[in-house]
């Protein structure tokens, strides 16, 4: 079935698409879309079967199987096959160089981003709540133990600056609502403040 005419062309695409058309065939499809005039509703193909037709000679690989050999693995229309083309030297260092790339940048992600600062460890276990969930990484809840703990020792340090500074008040009114000339009362007062 070499000769693919308008009558027999859907058939014979819809085997190509199966996988079931030989090597001649193939050629004698890539020829027909070749021809400028094309049936109405083909022009869509023609792309495709240009491309497939660039892949190039794949003729020594079907040279290289024996009739017999080729005779078993034909298949019947209703099993499925998978058709793998060749690949052209710079096709397979290209997908090599990709996979050495996708390789590089997930070692390089893997060692930094699951490293935590050994500071952080003596925190396992910690957790906050923000926006309803519960977040356990401690990359996220360190930091945050560690802000609230300033904005905590900040307000405990103006707690007691307040109460110095009250203190103060009390000591500096207690004296001056008494005579503080006499030594013995101005000796009591102070014991008695610095208590």
């Amino acid at each position: 079935m070499n000769q693919i005419d308008n009558s027999n062309i859907i058939h014979t695409i819809e085997r190509f698409m199966a996988g079931e058309t030989s090597i001649d065939e193939e050629k004698a499809l890539y020829a027909f879309f070749e021809r400028p005039d094309l049936p109405d509703g083909l022009e869509d193909y023609r792309p495709m079967f240009a491309w497939y037709a660039s892949l190039g000679e794949s003729e020594a690989v079907s040279h290289s199987v024996s009739p017999e050999v080729a005779a078993e693995n034909h298949t019947t229309a209703s099993e499925s096959t998978v058709r793998l083309l060749p690949f052209r030297p710079w096709q397979w260092l290209s997908i090599a160089a990709m996979l050495v790339l996708l390789f590089s940048v997930g070692f390089f992600l893997r060692d930094t981003g699951s490293k935590i600062p050994e500071e952080y460890l003596s925190y396992e276990g910690s957790y906050i709540i923000r926006d309803g969930k519960k977040i356990t990484d401690l990359r996220v809840v360190v930091p945050e133990i560690l802000r609230t703990e300033a904005i905590v020792n900040d307000r405990l340090d103006a707690i007691d600056m307040s109460l110095e500074e009250g203190e103060d008040m009390f000591d500096r009114s207690v004296l001056d609502s008494y005579d503080t000339s006499d030594p013995e009362v101005r000796d009591l007062i102070y014991a008695t403040l610095d208590y």
